[in-house]
């Protein structure tokens, strides 16, 4: 029963990533693409992180997981939020600041 568990999972993140990623492919502006790239961050790849977790457990190789995947969602929001101010900054939608 894990093992279906498992697969429907990782299927289901794999699935969503593919289409994000044929969905950021399509955008035309660099803020779309934010947009369907954060979708990875935030449901793709938790659902394959608690799919490997189902196989695998809580061993060492499930530990790895969660920090992976833990990594994955506090870097992935930031690395997004800098990406889209440099943008705006870029395409003069805001002022750039000079550091302090």
């Amino acid at each position: 029963m894990s093992e279906v568990v498992s697969d429907i999972l990782v299927g289901l993140g794999t699935v969503i990533a593919v289409l994000a990623s044929l969905a950021a492919l399509r955008a035309r502006s660099v803020f779309r693409r934010l947009h369907y790239l954060t979708v990875l961050t935030s449901v793709a790849v938790p659902l394959v992180g608690v799919g490997v977790i189902v196989t695998v457990g809580l061993g060492l190789t499930g530990a790895g997981v969660v920090a992976i995947v833990v990594l994955v969602g506090i870097t992935g929001p930031v690395l997004g939020a800098a990406t889209g101010r440099l943008n705006a900054q870029k395409a003069g939608v805001i002022e750039a600041e000079s550091p302090r």
